[in-house]
């Protein structure tokens, strides 16, 4: 018989999305991972600028579409700033906000993330894995 107990699992490890290793998202990468927001089918950006991990809701403030509606990519050509495939809104990635005078003041929706155990994780309340 035995006695080992296993501790319940806390509320962050119930809401912990893997997203990828550690080391599989370089500087100036990202990924794209469908997700569920507020329970509605969306898609979120995770990347990694300047050796942190940020992590958007893959919306556009400008309109309600991907950044990568057009094309896979989402950063520009420099890979120094996000951008929207479809108009060129262009924003911080280490803050979400517009750097376009059309959107100016504006930011893209940020979600938790963190780093734990070289895997990195989506750990955001409203936002579930598509299973």
């Amino acid at each position: 018989m035995s006695t080992t107990q296993t501790q319940p699992a806390s509320a962050l490890d119930k809401r912990k999305l893997l997203v990828c290793a550690s080391a599989d998202l370089t500087d100036r990468q990202h990924r794209i991972i469908p997700v569920l927001f507020k329970h509605e089918p969306q898609s979120a950006i995770v990347l990694r600028h300047g050796g942190k991990v940020y992590a958007y809701l893959n919306q556009c403030v400008h309109m309600v579409r991907r950044l990568d509606c057009m094309h896979d990519a989402v950063f520009d050509a420099a890979h120094a700033h996000l951008r929207c495939s479809m108009h060129g809104i262009v924003y911080d990635p280490t803050t979400g906000e517009s750097l376009s005078v059309l959107c100016s003041g504006e930011r893209l929706e940020p979600l938790r993330s963190m780093e734990i155990d070289g895997q990195i994780y989506l750990v955001d309340k409203r936002v579930t894995g598509l299973t």
